[in-house]
Protein backbone atom coordinates (compact mmCIF):
# COMPACT_ATOMS: atom_id res chain seq x y z
CA UNK A 1 0.00 0.00 0.00
CA UNK A 2 1.40 3.12 -0.95
CA UNK A 3 1.50 6.16 1.63
CA UNK A 4 -0.64 9.23 0.73
CA UNK A 5 1.54 12.12 1.24
CA UNK A 6 1.89 14.50 3.76
CA UNK A 7 0.89 18.39 3.73
CA UNK A 8 4.13 20.36 2.50
CA UNK A 9 4.53 23.71 1.70
CA UNK A 10 6.37 25.40 -1.61
CA UNK A 11 5.70 22.67 -3.95
CA UNK A 12 6.18 23.10 -7.42
CA UNK A 13 3.57 21.78 -9.81
CA UNK A 14 5.76 22.01 -13.13
CA UNK A 15 6.54 18.25 -12.99
CA UNK A 16 9.94 18.82 -13.34
CA UNK A 17 12.97 20.91 -11.65
CA UNK A 18 12.12 24.19 -10.38
CA UNK A 19 13.42 26.99 -12.30
CA UNK A 20 16.00 27.70 -9.41
CA UNK A 21 17.30 24.35 -9.19
CA UNK A 22 17.71 24.61 -13.44
CA UNK A 23 19.66 27.73 -13.16
CA UNK A 24 21.79 26.65 -10.66
CA UNK A 25 22.39 23.79 -13.29
CA UNK A 26 22.95 25.25 -16.14
CA UNK A 27 25.22 27.71 -14.39
CA UNK A 28 27.56 25.43 -13.21
CA UNK A 29 27.95 23.61 -16.78
CA UNK A 30 28.59 27.16 -18.12
CA UNK A 31 31.61 27.14 -15.66
CA UNK A 32 32.76 24.41 -16.55
CA UNK A 33 31.94 22.46 -12.85
CA UNK A 34 30.54 19.09 -13.07
CA UNK A 35 26.85 19.11 -12.35
CA UNK A 36 26.43 17.11 -9.34
CA UNK A 37 24.52 13.75 -9.82
CA UNK A 38 20.81 14.88 -8.92
CA UNK A 39 20.67 16.03 -11.89
CA UNK A 40 21.55 13.71 -13.97
CA UNK A 41 18.45 12.40 -16.67
CA UNK A 42 15.65 10.32 -15.73
CA UNK A 43 16.57 6.81 -15.35
CA UNK A 44 19.82 7.29 -13.68
CA UNK A 45 20.45 5.75 -10.82
CA UNK A 46 20.37 7.66 -7.37
CA UNK A 47 23.10 6.12 -4.74
CA UNK A 48 21.63 6.20 -1.18
CA UNK A 49 25.02 5.88 1.13
CA UNK A 50 24.07 2.66 3.20
CA UNK A 51 26.53 2.79 6.66
CA UNK A 52 26.26 -0.49 8.44
CA UNK A 53 28.97 -3.23 9.80
CA UNK A 54 29.89 -5.92 7.92
CA UNK A 55 32.98 -6.82 10.42
CA UNK A 56 33.49 -6.24 14.27
CA UNK A 57 31.50 -7.05 17.30
CA UNK A 58 28.29 -5.35 16.23
CA UNK A 59 27.92 -7.03 13.28
CA UNK A 60 25.31 -9.65 14.66
CA UNK A 61 23.10 -6.87 16.63
CA UNK A 62 23.13 -4.19 13.83
CA UNK A 63 23.59 -5.85 10.50
CA UNK A 64 19.55 -7.17 11.12
CA UNK A 65 18.13 -3.55 11.47
CA UNK A 66 18.87 -2.12 7.93
CA UNK A 67 16.31 -5.25 6.10
CA UNK A 68 13.70 -2.52 6.56
CA UNK A 69 15.43 0.07 4.24
CA UNK A 70 16.09 -2.80 2.06
CA UNK A 71 12.31 -4.13 1.56
CA UNK A 72 11.75 0.17 1.09
CA UNK A 73 13.89 0.22 -1.42
CA UNK A 74 12.61 -2.66 -3.29
CA UNK A 75 8.64 -1.62 -3.12
CA UNK A 76 10.17 2.36 -4.31
CA UNK A 77 12.18 0.88 -7.11
CA UNK A 78 9.44 -1.27 -7.78
CA UNK A 79 6.91 1.91 -7.84
CA UNK A 80 9.32 3.42 -10.71
CA UNK A 81 11.80 4.88 -7.97
CA UNK A 82 12.34 8.17 -7.17
CA UNK A 83 10.91 11.15 -10.25
CA UNK A 84 11.67 7.61 -12.21
CA UNK A 85 15.41 6.88 -10.73
CA UNK A 86 16.04 3.94 -8.86
CA UNK A 87 17.55 3.97 -5.76
CA UNK A 88 20.90 1.98 -5.52
CA UNK A 89 22.18 1.04 -1.89
CA UNK A 90 26.04 2.49 -2.07
CA UNK A 91 27.74 0.38 1.16
CA UNK A 92 30.33 1.35 3.51
CA UNK A 93 31.73 -0.86 6.52
CA UNK A 94 31.93 1.10 9.64
CA UNK A 95 32.81 -1.77 11.66
CA UNK A 96 29.99 -0.06 14.26
CA UNK A 97 32.72 2.18 15.63
CA UNK A 98 32.41 6.17 16.19
CA UNK A 99 36.14 6.71 15.42
CA UNK A 100 35.67 5.54 11.68
CA UNK A 101 32.57 7.52 11.02
CA UNK A 102 34.65 10.97 9.17
CA UNK A 103 36.17 8.66 6.64
CA UNK A 104 33.05 6.34 5.89
CA UNK A 105 31.20 9.70 5.37
CA UNK A 106 33.93 11.10 3.16
CA UNK A 107 33.98 8.04 1.02
CA UNK A 108 30.57 8.05 0.32
CA UNK A 109 30.55 11.80 -0.40
CA UNK A 110 32.68 11.39 -2.59
CA UNK A 111 29.81 9.87 -4.95
CA UNK A 112 27.38 12.97 -3.94
CA UNK A 113 24.71 10.61 -3.05
CA UNK A 114 20.90 11.79 -2.61
CA UNK A 115 20.64 10.43 1.69
CA UNK A 116 22.66 8.20 4.04
CA UNK A 117 20.68 5.86 5.70
CA UNK A 118 22.73 4.82 9.19
CA UNK A 119 24.67 4.74 11.11
CA UNK A 120 23.01 2.61 13.99
CA UNK A 121 24.29 3.14 17.68
CA UNK A 122 23.88 6.83 19.26
CA UNK A 123 27.63 7.30 19.68
CA UNK A 124 28.00 6.35 15.88
CA UNK A 125 25.30 8.62 15.10
CA UNK A 126 26.48 11.29 16.64
CA UNK A 127 30.15 11.10 15.14
CA UNK A 128 28.77 10.97 11.79
CA UNK A 129 26.86 13.89 12.33
CA UNK A 130 29.67 15.71 13.27
CA UNK A 131 31.24 15.59 9.80
CA UNK A 132 28.02 15.64 7.43
CA UNK A 133 26.20 18.07 8.88
CA UNK A 134 28.18 20.69 7.00
CA UNK A 135 27.79 18.31 4.29
CA UNK A 136 24.17 19.10 4.41
CA UNK A 137 23.60 15.46 3.64
CA UNK A 138 20.07 14.40 4.63
CA UNK A 139 20.22 11.47 6.97
CA UNK A 140 18.89 9.44 9.55
CA UNK A 141 20.50 7.05 11.45
CA UNK A 142 19.12 4.39 13.85
CA UNK A 143 19.72 6.07 16.95
CA UNK A 144 18.00 7.00 20.03
CA UNK A 145 19.35 9.97 21.90
CA UNK A 146 17.84 12.19 22.33
CA UNK A 147 20.72 15.06 20.94
CA UNK A 148 19.98 13.61 17.80
CA UNK A 149 16.37 15.41 17.35
CA UNK A 150 18.26 19.06 17.63
CA UNK A 151 17.50 20.22 14.28
CA UNK A 152 19.39 23.27 15.52
CA UNK A 153 22.07 21.92 16.06
CA UNK A 154 21.71 18.98 13.56
CA UNK A 155 19.40 20.31 10.78
CA UNK A 156 19.68 17.45 8.38
CA UNK A 157 19.41 14.64 10.38
CA UNK A 158 15.85 13.23 10.93
CA UNK A 159 15.06 11.37 13.94
CA UNK A 160 12.22 8.58 13.01
CA UNK A 161 12.22 6.77 15.98
CA UNK A 162 11.35 7.50 19.71
CA UNK A 163 14.17 8.79 20.83
CA UNK A 164 15.63 8.42 24.87
CA UNK A 165 13.62 11.71 26.29
CA UNK A 166 10.30 9.93 25.18
CA UNK A 167 11.48 6.29 26.28
CA UNK A 168 11.91 8.12 29.72
CA UNK A 169 8.48 9.62 30.42
CA UNK A 170 7.21 5.97 29.21
CA UNK A 171 9.33 3.79 31.29
CA UNK A 172 9.41 6.09 34.65
CA UNK A 173 5.24 6.75 34.06
CA UNK A 174 4.38 3.57 34.36
CA UNK A 175 6.64 2.42 36.87
CA UNK A 176 5.48 5.50 39.50
CA UNK A 177 2.13 5.69 37.97
CA UNK A 178 0.85 2.61 36.95
CA UNK A 179 2.92 0.50 38.97
CA UNK A 180 2.92 2.65 42.12
CA UNK A 181 6.75 1.98 42.95
CA UNK A 182 8.64 4.82 44.20
CA UNK A 183 11.96 3.26 44.94
CA UNK A 184 13.63 3.51 41.04
CA UNK A 185 17.06 1.70 39.94
CA UNK A 186 18.73 2.22 36.70
CA UNK A 187 21.15 0.28 34.79
CA UNK A 188 22.55 1.89 32.05
CA UNK A 189 25.76 0.73 30.03
CA UNK A 190 28.21 3.37 28.88
CA UNK A 191 27.57 4.89 25.50
CA UNK A 192 26.18 8.08 24.61
CA UNK A 193 22.95 6.07 24.03
CA UNK A 194 22.81 4.95 27.65
CA UNK A 195 24.16 8.39 29.30
CA UNK A 196 20.80 10.06 27.48
CA UNK A 197 18.49 7.41 28.34
CA UNK A 198 19.85 8.17 31.90
CA UNK A 199 19.55 11.85 32.15
CA UNK A 200 16.37 11.59 30.76
CA UNK A 201 15.17 9.02 33.28
CA UNK A 202 16.69 12.03 35.85
CA UNK A 203 14.41 14.89 34.62
CA UNK A 204 11.26 12.47 34.39
CA UNK A 205 11.81 11.44 38.49
CA UNK A 206 12.33 14.92 39.15
CA UNK A 207 8.75 15.98 37.70
CA UNK A 208 7.24 12.87 39.82
CA UNK A 209 9.05 13.88 42.68
CA UNK A 210 11.49 10.96 42.85
CA UNK A 211 15.14 10.01 42.93
CA UNK A 212 16.64 7.23 41.81
CA UNK A 213 17.63 5.21 44.76
CA UNK A 214 20.56 3.82 42.69
CA UNK A 215 22.29 3.97 39.31
CA UNK A 216 24.71 1.55 37.78
CA UNK A 217 26.59 2.95 34.72
CA UNK A 218 28.99 -0.96 32.88
CA UNK A 219 31.25 -0.80 29.96
CA UNK A 220 30.03 -2.63 26.93
CA UNK A 221 33.26 -5.15 27.58
CA UNK A 222 31.90 -6.38 31.28
CA UNK A 223 31.96 -10.00 31.53
CA UNK A 224 29.15 -9.98 33.94
CA UNK A 225 26.89 -8.01 35.47
CA UNK A 226 26.33 -9.22 38.53
CA UNK A 227 27.89 -6.66 41.07
CA UNK A 228 26.03 -4.12 39.14
CA UNK A 229 22.52 -5.56 39.78
CA UNK A 230 23.71 -6.74 43.40
CA UNK A 231 24.00 -2.98 43.74
CA UNK A 232 20.81 -1.75 42.97
CA UNK A 233 19.20 -4.56 44.80
CA UNK A 234 21.45 -4.08 48.46
CA UNK A 235 19.80 -0.21 47.24
CA UNK A 236 16.33 -1.05 48.08
CA UNK A 237 14.99 -0.76 44.28
CA UNK A 238 11.55 -1.81 43.36
CA UNK A 239 11.56 -1.74 39.85
CA UNK A 240 14.19 -1.11 37.07
CA UNK A 241 15.03 1.26 34.12
CA UNK A 242 16.79 -0.36 31.94
CA UNK A 243 19.56 1.44 28.61
CA UNK A 244 20.23 -1.60 27.56
CA UNK A 245 21.15 -2.05 24.12
CA UNK A 246 22.27 -5.44 23.04
CA UNK A 247 21.56 -8.77 23.77
CA UNK A 248 24.39 -9.82 25.14
CA UNK A 249 24.27 -7.51 27.81
CA UNK A 250 20.33 -7.81 28.47
CA UNK A 251 21.03 -11.56 28.74
CA UNK A 252 23.75 -11.16 31.43
CA UNK A 253 21.79 -8.35 33.39
CA UNK A 254 18.48 -10.76 33.46
CA UNK A 255 20.84 -14.07 34.65
CA UNK A 256 22.29 -12.08 37.10
CA UNK A 257 19.09 -11.11 38.91
CA UNK A 258 17.75 -15.12 38.60
CA UNK A 259 20.82 -15.91 40.15
CA UNK A 260 20.14 -13.86 42.69
CA UNK A 261 16.28 -14.91 42.70
CA UNK A 262 15.60 -11.16 42.57
CA UNK A 263 12.96 -10.56 39.55
CA UNK A 264 11.71 -6.72 39.93
CA UNK A 265 9.54 -5.34 36.93
CA UNK A 266 12.17 -4.16 34.38
CA UNK A 267 11.35 -1.33 31.77
CA UNK A 268 13.59 -0.02 29.09
CA UNK A 269 14.79 -0.08 25.33
CA UNK A 270 13.08 -1.99 22.58
CA UNK A 271 16.28 -4.20 22.59
CA UNK A 272 15.29 -6.30 25.20
CA UNK A 273 12.52 -7.72 22.23
CA UNK A 274 15.06 -9.95 20.62
CA UNK A 275 13.93 -13.13 20.78
CA UNK A 276 17.09 -14.65 21.15
CA UNK A 277 16.92 -13.53 25.00
CA UNK A 278 14.62 -16.68 25.25
CA UNK A 279 17.40 -19.02 24.50
CA UNK A 280 20.04 -16.56 26.92
CA UNK A 281 17.75 -16.83 29.99
CA UNK A 282 15.23 -18.37 31.58
CA UNK A 283 11.94 -17.87 30.87
CA UNK A 284 11.02 -16.10 35.01
CA UNK A 285 13.40 -13.79 34.75
CA UNK A 286 12.44 -11.54 31.68
CA UNK A 287 8.18 -12.83 32.47
CA UNK A 288 7.97 -8.69 34.10
CA UNK A 289 10.06 -7.42 31.96
CA UNK A 290 8.58 -4.31 29.32
CA UNK A 291 10.36 -2.62 26.37
CA UNK A 292 9.19 0.81 24.68
CA UNK A 293 7.57 0.27 21.69
CA UNK A 294 5.48 1.78 18.75
CA UNK A 295 1.42 2.01 19.45
CA UNK A 296 1.17 0.67 15.74
CA UNK A 297 3.22 -2.45 16.40
CA UNK A 298 1.21 -3.39 19.39
CA UNK A 299 -2.34 -4.98 20.16
CA UNK A 300 -3.95 -5.18 23.28
CA UNK A 301 -7.65 -6.44 24.37
CA UNK A 302 -9.44 -3.75 21.95
CA UNK A 303 -6.95 -2.99 19.55
CA UNK A 304 -4.66 -4.58 16.76
CA UNK A 305 -2.23 -3.91 14.25
CA UNK A 306 -3.43 -2.22 11.17
CA UNK A 307 -3.42 -3.73 7.29
CA UNK A 308 -0.01 -1.80 6.64
CA UNK A 309 1.61 -3.54 9.45
CA UNK A 310 0.87 -6.73 9.44
CA UNK A 311 1.78 -6.71 5.15
CA UNK A 312 5.16 -5.61 6.35
CA UNK A 313 5.75 -7.91 8.96
CA UNK A 314 4.59 -10.97 6.38
CA UNK A 315 7.06 -9.15 4.33
CA UNK A 316 9.75 -9.41 6.38
CA UNK A 317 9.23 -13.13 7.55
CA UNK A 318 10.92 -13.76 3.87
CA UNK A 319 14.29 -11.66 4.87
CA UNK A 320 15.96 -14.96 6.57
CA UNK A 321 18.59 -11.97 7.90
CA UNK A 322 15.96 -10.76 10.16
CA UNK A 323 15.50 -14.18 11.47
CA UNK A 324 15.50 -13.20 15.40
CA UNK A 325 15.51 -9.55 15.25
CA UNK A 326 11.77 -9.00 13.64
CA UNK A 327 10.25 -6.71 16.66
CA UNK A 328 13.76 -4.30 15.88
CA UNK A 329 13.63 -4.51 12.37
CA UNK A 330 10.07 -3.42 12.09
CA UNK A 331 10.76 -0.83 14.64
CA UNK A 332 13.37 0.94 12.44
CA UNK A 333 13.49 4.27 10.63
CA UNK A 334 14.94 3.31 7.61
CA UNK A 335 12.03 2.05 6.01
CA UNK A 336 9.14 5.20 7.13
CA UNK A 337 13.03 7.62 6.30
CA UNK A 338 13.24 6.61 2.58
CA UNK A 339 9.54 6.34 1.86
CA UNK A 340 9.05 9.27 3.16
CA UNK A 341 11.90 11.00 1.12
CA UNK A 342 10.59 9.97 -2.02
CA UNK A 343 7.05 11.43 -1.27
CA UNK A 344 9.07 15.08 -0.05
CA UNK A 345 11.05 15.09 -3.32
CA UNK A 346 8.19 14.13 -5.54
CA UNK A 347 5.87 16.49 -4.05
CA UNK A 348 8.95 19.54 -4.43
CA UNK A 349 9.99 17.90 -7.60
CA UNK A 350 13.60 19.03 -7.15
CA UNK A 351 16.72 16.78 -5.55
CA UNK A 352 17.95 20.38 -4.44
CA UNK A 353 19.12 19.50 -0.67
CA UNK A 354 17.46 22.61 0.88
CA UNK A 355 14.25 21.82 -0.89
CA UNK A 356 14.34 18.63 0.72
CA UNK A 357 15.16 19.85 4.22
CA UNK A 358 12.24 22.43 4.09
CA UNK A 359 9.63 19.84 2.74
CA UNK A 360 10.71 17.55 5.85
CA UNK A 361 11.00 20.36 8.42
CA UNK A 362 6.85 20.82 7.17
CA UNK A 363 5.52 17.47 7.58
CA UNK A 364 3.15 17.12 9.23
CA UNK A 365 1.41 13.69 9.98
CA UNK A 366 2.56 11.58 7.61
CA UNK A 367 1.41 8.26 7.48
CA UNK A 368 4.28 6.04 8.66
CA UNK A 369 4.59 2.65 9.60
CA UNK A 370 5.60 3.46 12.81
CA UNK A 371 2.85 6.08 13.47
CA UNK A 372 1.66 9.77 12.42
CA UNK A 373 5.26 11.20 11.70
CA UNK A 374 5.62 15.48 11.75
CA UNK A 375 8.53 17.64 12.36
CA UNK A 376 9.56 21.05 12.86
CA UNK A 377 12.77 23.32 11.89
CA UNK A 378 14.07 22.57 15.49
CA UNK A 379 12.43 19.28 16.45
CA UNK A 380 13.43 16.60 14.33
CA UNK A 381 11.62 13.75 15.86
CA UNK A 382 8.97 12.89 14.34
CA UNK A 383 7.39 10.48 16.66
CA UNK A 384 5.06 11.76 18.84
CA UNK A 385 4.60 10.23 22.97
CA UNK A 386 1.05 9.69 21.99
CA UNK A 387 2.68 6.69 19.47
CA UNK A 388 5.00 4.94 22.29
CA UNK A 389 3.56 2.44 24.85
CA UNK A 390 5.15 -0.30 27.13
CA UNK A 391 4.75 -3.97 25.94
CA UNK A 392 5.72 -7.02 27.06
CA UNK A 393 9.09 -9.30 26.39
CA UNK A 394 7.02 -12.33 26.53
CA UNK A 395 4.89 -12.02 24.69
CA UNK A 396 6.68 -12.83 21.79
CA UNK A 397 5.39 -16.66 22.65
CA UNK A 398 1.63 -15.30 21.82
CA UNK A 399 1.31 -16.72 18.22
CA UNK A 400 -0.52 -13.08 17.57
CA UNK A 401 2.92 -11.77 17.77
CA UNK A 402 4.19 -13.15 14.39
CA UNK A 403 7.51 -12.28 15.58
CA UNK A 404 6.84 -8.34 15.08
CA UNK A 405 4.09 -7.57 17.77
CA UNK A 406 3.69 -7.48 20.96
CA UNK A 407 1.14 -6.87 23.79
CA UNK A 408 0.74 -3.85 25.37
CA UNK A 409 1.47 -3.41 29.14
CA UNK A 410 -1.58 -3.96 31.01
Amino acid sequence: MRNPRPSFFGATDDGGLDRRTFLQAAAALGAGLSVPSAFSQAGQPLDIGWIRPTTGRLVSTFQPLYVGGVIAVDEINAAGGILGRPLVRVEEDDEASPAKQPAVAKKLLDRKPLAFVGPTGSSQALASLAFTTRAKMPQATYANAAELADGTKYPYHYQLSFNTAIQAEVIVRHLVEKLGLRKIGVIQENTAFGEQGTASTLAVCKKLGITPVGIEVYPLTAPDLNAYIGNLRKAGAEGLVSWISTIPSAAMAFNAMHQQKWYPPVAGHNGLFIESIFDLVPLEAVERVYGTYYKSLTWSATETPGERQVAFAKKLANYPEAKGSEVNVAAGPFYDFLHLLKAVIESEKSFEPERIKRALDNTRNYKGLLGNLSFTESNHCGISPDDVVLASVVSAKDPKAMRVFRERAK
